[in-house]
């Protein structure tokens, strides 16, 4: 389902994307909205995901993060037909896709708090299902086997999960300086790592050094994220 990774691939151009974690107060406990891309697409057949996509050169914006906040305002509305606010969107995180990968993205990861009972309407072209989650669940069912998600989607749910409000979630975001990720992939075995900065392994490409772990494993098709420390305040 994901695109095959060559590690002996040549760097090719990442492309400027952003993407949405619209989450919500729900009934049980903090909720994050999932689409799933259609399976006859050529990147990420059927991979569950937030709202988001590439930026255009007409989004509006002075630099690349603001033009990124209105790309991914514009991608919900055309993914999912909903509106973002009242409160702005919070800058999440950021991910730039590791040079082994053919289509690499640089792509600013927002936070939009979601209050009002706005129906989710998907296009049915490149989305054609989406869902209501706690982020626990989507977790757990990545981990069983059974929730097709990228790393960033998983990563992102773990750092959401932490959080047992919207409030809370959002207080948090705001405070930390947005984490960024820029993946090192390597082999162990039969499993895949995806080191991240922080990792006691990043700047030596050495998955045997785990005194403090910031990585995702790859381990018969199923991610595992582990992260040792918090993230740091905003200076």
């Amino acid at each position: 389902m994901f695109e095959k990774v060559d590690l002996e691939r040549q760097s090719t151009p990442a492309r400027s994307a952003a993407t949405l974690i619209v989450t919500r107060d729900g009934t049980e406990g903090l909720e994050v909205l999932l689409l799933r891309r259609n399976p006859a697409l050529k990147v990420m057949a059927g991979a569950w995901v937030f709202p988001g996509g590439k930026v255009d050169a007409d989004d509006a914006g002075m630099d690349a993060l603001s033009q990124a906040n209105s790309a991914a305002i514009r991608e919900l509305r055309e993914e999912t037909g909903l509106e973002v606010g009242p409160e702005p969107i919070l800058h999440f995180s950021r991910w730039l896709t590791p040079e082994v990968v053919k289509h690499r993205f640089d792509t600013y990861f927002f936070l939009a708090p979601q209050s009002d009972e706005t129906s989710v309407v998907v296009d049915g072209s490149e989305i054609v299902e989406y869902r209501w989650v706690k982020p626990d669940i989507a977790i757990a069912e990545q981990a069983a086997g059974m929730l097709k998600v990228p790393p960033p989607t998983l990563v992102s749910l773990t750092d959401v999960a932490e959080h047992d409000c919207l409030r809370d979630l959002v207080q948090a975001v705001r405070r930390r300086q947005p984490p960024y990720f820029f993946p090192r992939i390597l082999e162990d075995g039969e499993d895949h790592v995806f080191l991240y900065p922080g990792d006691s392994g990043y700047d030596t490409a050495d998955v045997s050094q785990s005194e403090t772990c910031h990585r995702t494993t790859m381990h018969e098709g199923v991610f595992s994220y582990r992260r040792d420390f918090p993230w740091p305040d905003r200076q």
